[in-house]
């Protein structure tokens, strides 16, 4: 083991490290995602002082996505990650999140992708949201959805359509979205594409 290793191995308590395995990720993977997040997190250099706040959240996804603005979406990201509400996203939380994107089965990331859509908690999604998160999604891709906003509202309600079979007033709760994200090949297929 290099001396670097032994050094953050060092920082990270053996209770940190036996909750950060539960994240399907091995001890030497851990250590490289912690490097990286150590390094990208400005001027802290440990485990208990190492954080995400919302600008460097949203800084980062601006070099990912520079033609588009990433303010709303990665502000839905952001909430859905800062699982403790502090304010800033942790290295546990961070893991928590790469775990399930990365190697989650599908209701996980189905979960996941329902906590996003589910911005203000409710336990519900709806049209509004719905439209809210499709429009930051144009927003990032840079596209002016408003001389579209038809067809953008014709998505949303189609999506709603294949989502609310029940005829539930539109709200759609977490069990339903998974289970029928599960049982329709379309949509389990688009909403499983990022692995």
């Amino acid at each position: 083991m290099k001396e670097n290793d032994e050094i953050l191995e060092q920082q990270l308590t053996d209770e940190q490290i036996k909750q950060l395995l539960q994240t399907r990720f091995n001890r030497s993977e851990i250590l490289d995602w912690y490097r990286a997040f150590v390094k990208n997190c400005g001027n802290n250099r440990s485990f208990l002082t190492s954080s995400l706040n919302k600008t460097l959240f949203i800084d980062y996804f601006n070099q990912l996505h520079p033609n588009g603005n990433v303010t709303r979406l990665t502000e839905t990201f952001f909430r859905t990650y800062d699982m403790n509400n502090d304010g800033r996203i942790d290295f546990m939380e961070f893991m928590h999140a790469v775990s399930i994107i990365r190697r989650g089965d599908l209701t996980e990331k189905l979960s996941l992708i329902f906590s996003l859509l589910d911005s203000d908690q409710q336990g519900y999604i709806d049209r509004l949201k719905l439209v809210n998160i499709m429009e930051a999604l144009y927003d990032v891709k840079g596209i002016d959805y408003n001389d579209s906003y038809n067809v953008l509202l014709r998505k949303v309600d189609n999506l709603i359509a294949k989502l609310d079979k029940d005829k539930e007033g539109g709200r759609i709760l977490r069990y339903k979205f998974i289970e029928s994200c599960m049982n329709d090949s379309t949509l389990r297929d688009l909403l499983s594409a990022y692995k």
